[in-house]
């Protein structure tokens, strides 16, 4: 339990890339998937994203 620990409170965990990999990657995979270009939502995903990570550091 001790070693799970240090790893989540001494920046070796990996979760916040994860985070902000995973919701730039989302948006990539839905617009080019779709036929509907005009989508605003997308920047305010990735900005939101980029805050959760950022955060979570």
């Amino acid at each position: 339990m001790k070693a799970f620990h240090l790893i989540l409170f001494h920046g070796n965990f990996i979760f916040p890339e994860c985070i902000l990999i995973f919701c730039l990657i989302l948006p990539l995979m839905i617009d080019s998937t779709s036929d509907q270009k005009d989508r605003p939502w997308f920047y305010f995903f990735s900005s939101t994203s980029l805050v959760m990570s950022i955060m979570s550091l």
